[in-house]
């Protein structure tokens, strides 16, 4: 279980008021990945969402286009909570890193029930997209403005 405390560090959890912050708590984790270690692969279903810790990331488009991650906070495995649920991207462990896991089963029937949770958090699920989006390839944008 993550800390209340440790998920009001996070930009993506600033909106969330006590109760919908002790509802994630009970559902994080810790998880520790190594160096080299696949977190993603791009087209496999998506499980799990992931807050970053510590560490670094990579996370490479279909094109073979690829960002880095480094900051506390940075979001990967949002395709968990935007049907079909398959990844769009894979994200392989720079270092070794410490995430926040939210299985995305848990965390997407949460969405579902609490309109005002589903808001906030969908809110800046689509603040990490945009923030991604020069990455995308054009078909992948086409899709993305299909759910929208």
């Amino acid at each position: 279980m993550i800390t209340i405390e440790e998920l009001k560090r996070y930009e993506i959890f600033a909106e969330m008021d006590l109760t919908e912050l002790k509802l994630l708590s009970a559902m994080a984790e810790e998880r520790k990945a190594r160096e080299g270690d696949e977190l993603i692969r791009i087209g496999s279903p998506a499980r799990t969402l992931y807050i970053l810790q510590e560490g670094g990331l990579m996370v490479v488009f279909p094109d073979g286009r690829a960002i880095t991650l480094h900051k506390p906070g940075r979001v990967v495995g949002w395709s968990a909570l935007v049907s079909p649920t398959h990844y769009t991207a894979s994200v392989t462990c720079l270092t070794d890193s410490i995430l926040i896991a939210f299985p995305g089963s848990e965390l997407l029937r949460l969405v579902q029930r609490n309109v005002a949770f589903g808001t906030k958090i969908m809110r800046k699920i689509s603040e990490v997209l945009s923030r991604r989006l020069p990455f995308l390839q054009e078909k992948d944008k086409r899709i993305l403005k299909q759910r929208s």
